[in-house]
């Protein structure tokens, strides 16, 4: 009986091995077909997308509807920082970086040309705002929109046509 129970644990030690391996055969088996998976999807994502933009390029020279991106530009400024209208919560600062967009070429030259007017109209329009009045995002997107209508009004023309927010922190 003795015998017996020393065969039985050395056949119990030999299997164990032979699971342990099957396991990570599994495992790396498992491993390769999900990478080779994820690869042949994302080639195929990739080839879409790069086939979709060249349409896209395709359907708007055909209609001709927009302008040319190439003629459109984007004019950065530097950032601004300014204190905010004090409403009894204390010192509040902002510090906003933004990019105009202009229309053309000349749109471009224009906003060099008035750049330290439109500095001064920047600097007064974001002084006299409060933190409650910019702290939402129906807030942000009314000083976008008073921004350009006082950036063209001070040009004297629609030059630029759009103003985007690249940081825009209050402490």
């Amino acid at each position: 009986m003795a015998e017996e129970s020393v065969a039985n644990e050395e056949a119990k030690t030999e299997k164990a091995p032979k699971k342990s391996m099957l396991k990570w055969v599994i495992i790396a088996c498992s491993v390769l077909v999900v990478g080779i998976a994820g690869f042949f999807g994302w080639s195929m994502f990739m080839k879409k997308g790069a086939s979709g933009d060249s349409h896209k390029a395709e359907v708007s020279e055909t209609h001709g509807e927009k302008k040319s991106e190439e003629s459109r530009g984007i004019f950065p400024l530097e950032s601004f920082i300014v204190n905010l209208m004090d409403t009894g919560t204390g010192k509040k600062y902002l510090k906003v970086t933004m990019e105009l967009e202009v229309m053309d070429e000349i749109g471009k030259k224009k906003v060099e040309a008035y750049k330290t007017q439109l500095k001064d109209t920047i600097l007064m329009l974001l002084s006299s705002r409060s933190y409650e009045e910019i702290n939402t995002v129906e807030g942000k997107l009314d000083l976008k929109q008073a921004l350009l209508a006082r950036i063209n009004q001070t040009m004297g023309e629609n030059a630029v046509s759009k103003i985007y927010f690249t940081e825009f922190v209050v402490q």
